[in-house]
């Protein structure tokens, strides 16, 4: 074997031959880089992320050509000066083996644009160390070429000594490994009502346990040893313990290597059976690991489900493959067993100690082996989802069936759905809330345009009334038309914009209007129907203090709530009576409240119907005449705005003496 080694880049500065080769360089940068004319390239090959040399290899011979000053500072600081060849001796390949993949190394770089990345183990011998070994890192790329011969970049790393702490780790595994096989257990006491472990030295050597662990077995999971995959069910194990279960055993990949052991406890009880302490082994499993292994699998993979078994469609048996929390306590007991069992058996015991009594009957049949046969005939998969009681507790199960290739054989899955169905429960009880709220909206938007409508047919027919049969009209009955042709262009527009709103809330189509500008439309209307039916119509306005009457709120609500108590007022009037409006308006607080009181001296109402005067649709069977015809909506509207705008509605009557409606608002000033 050659010796490799590197000349000497500190004994003497020879000047590179390559200098005079720049004009072989793959690149104007890198041959700019190596010149070292340019303060920036010079700059950036001194700053490299680690050690970086140019050097030739021709016939074993490693030959700098440059490097920087890391190289000096993280290379040749952990060595001597022999081992760079200043003095007796050269840098050696540990072997054939190794000079054979730095050269595939080289003419990957050779061949390619990108980086080649490789290990490599040197040695040397020097006099005051003696024979060493060294782990370099390569990464190498070509930069030049002249005839037959190529300059090379490397980054190179000095990675002896993490190699080295690999190797010392690796070593130790094995020892353990080995010592395991011989003794093969560990064993530790827990103490059930400290929940404090208290560990053999091998577990505190092997495994580097304290003497005492509080807390377990939470310390340990954190640590590794017991794997996250199997927590729950290790956990779960300690609070049967709690219960008193007296013996648990199982097949567990312990460490972060995954080691399979056979990991079991037993109780140990007072004079009353209350329990006190268990003892804990782990026993590494040598005779029987493809088992194991495959048991780890099945389990890493089946996690979401608390119950897996493969049932046998012919026999009837059942091998349990995984187990959870809300697994039967006899299902557990096989599964810890490594028994085979009557799936006919453990089902009846099932559904008797924890199926909800409504779902017994369903599960029976969904569940028995003959049923199984026939779904599965028609399709590969099917589930079922029922109740069970534990604990006091009622919680949702999903169980699934899925077919083998084996057609006599089934897997069955059984998952702690609960969540789930609470969820989607929870998510249809808001649904159907949103139904009857949009429902409830509906009709309220339905019962205004129907309200509008009324009070457009009782104009028209007012009009009609005003026209009579005369043949001729004179110009007071014209004004009269045209006051009423104004009042129907206002209901029409006021309809559209409600036919319009898809939902009615108390912030739709807020604006800024003038409440007294809005008052003097409410009084023109009334005084206009009045005077049709021969009734005085009277207005008594108080804005004693207000200063400013625009306000900001929903003017179609306020506006159609006053429109209905002025229309029923005047609507169950008879001619020659009197109908009075008292409004007050004051200004407090940023604000503006508005009283509008409303008394006449009609039929009055029944006590008997007051109790459903706000519900719709609903009319007492008396009127005063044709006119008084309706749908029985106008104080049902006018409640259901009011509720929306935060406002208030009172009634008092009495029957053929008159009624007094009491509205109170209050709006934001613009």
């Amino acid at each position: 074997m050659d010796n490799a080694s590197f000349e000497s880049g500190i004994a003497e500065k020879k000047q590179s031959i390559w200098l005079d080769r720049l004009n072989d360089f793959t690149n104007q940068q890198e041959s700019a880089i190596f010149a070292g004319k340019d303060e920036t390239a010079n700059y950036l090959f001194e700053m490299q992320g680690g050690a970086a040399v140019y050097f030739t290899f021709n016939k074993g011979l490693l030959k700098l050509e440059k490097f920087n000053s890391k190289y000096n500072d993280e290379i040749l600081v952990d060595m001597s000066l022999d081992d760079v060849g200043a003095s007796e001796g050269n840098w050696q390949f540990s072997d054939d083996q190794e000079e054979k993949k730095f050269v595939e190394l080289l003419t990957a770089a050779a061949d390619g644009k990108n980086m080649s990345d490789g290990e490599i183990w040197f040695r040397s011998f020097s006099q005051c160390c003696g024979l060493q070994a060294y782990c370099i890192r390569f990464q190498i790329r070509l930069v030049a070429r002249h005839q037959e011969e190529c300059l090379y970049y490397a980054l190179i790393h000095n990675n002896t000594k993490a190699r080295h702490s690999f190797k010392v780790v690796s070593d130790s595994e094995s020892i353990f490994r080995a010592a395991a096989e011989h003794a093969n257990i560990y064993a530790w006491e827990y103490n059930i009502a400290t929940r404090e472990m208290r560990p053999c030295s091998r577990c505190m050597r092997d495994l580097n346990m304290p003497p005492l662990v509080e807390n377990y077995p939470e310390p340990a999971i954190e640590a590794g040893i017991f794997p996250q995959d199997y927590a729950d069910m290790y956990r779960h194990w300690h609070k049967r313990l709690e219960q008193g279960e007296s013996g648990m055993q199982a097949i567990i990949p312990l460490t972060k290597d995954r080691i399979p052991f056979h990991v079991r406890y037993n109780t140990e009880f007072d004079k009353d059976g209350k329990p006190i302490r268990a003892f804990g082994s782990a026993t590494m499993v040598v005779d029987n690991e493809k088992e194991a292994e495959m048991k780890e699998i099945i389990s890493s993979l089946t996690m979401k489900y608390s119950t897996v078994l493969k049932i046998d469609l012919l026999t009837g048996e059942a091998k349990v493959l995984n187990i959870g929390e809300d697994s039967s306590v006899e299902v557990q007991s096989h599964y810890y067993a490594g028994e085979a069992m009557s799936f006919d058996d453990v089902l009846r015991d099932y559904i008797k100690d924890y199926v909800h009594p409504d779902d017994k009957i369903a599960v029976q049949r969904v569940l028995s082996i003959k049923n199984i046969k026939n779904a599965l005939a028609h399709t590969t998969a099917f589930s079922h989802t029922y109740r069970i009681t534990r604990k006091n507790k009622t919680m949702f199960m999903q169980v699934r069936l899925v077919d083998m290739a084996d057609k006599n054989k089934v897997i069955l899955t059984i998952q702690n759905v609960d969540g789930v169905m609470h969820l989607h429960s929870q998510s249809e009880d808001r649904l159907k809330l949103d139904l009857e709220e949009a429902r409830r909206e509906a009709a309220i938007r339905n019962a205004i345009i129907n309200n509008m409508a009324d009070n457009e047919t009782a104009v028209l027919s007012l009009i009609n009334r005003v026209l009579g049969d005369s043949n001729e009209v004179s110009p007071d009955i014209v004004e009269k038309v045209r006051a009423n042709v104004g009042l129907l262009e206002e209901l029409s527009a006021d309809i559209k914009e409600v036919s319009n709103l898809r939902i009615l809330e108390e912030e739709a189509n807020k604006s800024g209007f003038d409440i007294r500008q809005l008052l003097q439309v409410i009084e023109n209307f009334g005084r206009n129907i009045a005077e049709l039916k021969d009734i005085d119509f009277f207005v008594d306005e108080d804005f004693e203090g207000v200063s400013d009457s625009e306000v900001y709120g929903n003017m179609l609500y306020v506006k159609r709530i006053l429109f209905n108590i002025v229309h029923n007022a005047i609507k169950y009037s008879r001619p020659d009576s009197e109908i009075h409006c008292m409004v007050e308006v004051r200004e407090h607080g940023g604000r503006i409240s508005c009283k509008y009181k409303v008394s006449d001296e009609g039929i009055g109402i029944d006590p008997d119907f007051q109790v459903q005067m706000f519900e719709p649709f609903t009319q007492e069977n008396r009127q005063v005449d044709d006119w008084g015809n309706g749908q029985g909506l106008g104080l049902y509207v006018a409640k259901q705005l009011l509720d929306k705008i935060g406002g208030n509605i009172a009634v008092y009557s009495a029957v053929n003496i008159g009624t007094i409606v009491t509205v109170s608002m209050s709006f934001d000033i613009v």
